[in-house]
């Protein structure tokens, strides 16, 4: 029953806004969940020019683990609260690095 409420809910969404589109720039499923994260308190825009710098630096999740917290916050600091945000990027990418050995 809720399943069913669900499904018609999101057709619902679908039929009336059918071209929704993400404002962050990404273009793969790690990149939009670094993005999200540093959309926190920021304008999209600003994400933007942030990652499209960060992007082309950091292509994996261990690139982001390898990086250490003041460097990232470096990279980050015009998004705002850059030290939490640092922290939430390395803690993420961590625990999807450990989900995937465990699961290996």
């Amino acid at each position: 029953m809720l399943d069913e409420k669900i499904f018609e809910i999101i057709e619902l969404l679908r039929k009336e806004y059918p071209d929704v589109r993400v404002a962050l720039t990404h273009s793969n499923p790690l990149e939009l969940l670094i993005a999200t994260i540093l959309s926190a308190q920021c304008t999209d825009k600003q994400v933007n020019v942030v990652t499209r710098k960060l992007f082309k630096k950091k292509r994996s999740l261990y690139d982001y683990i390898a990086t250490s917290q003041e460097e990232l916050e470096k990279e980050i600091y015009s998004t705002g609260f850059y030290r939490n945000k640092a922290k939430n990027i390395k803690k993420r990418c961590a625990a999807f690095v450990g989900s995937a050995e465990r699961a290996a």
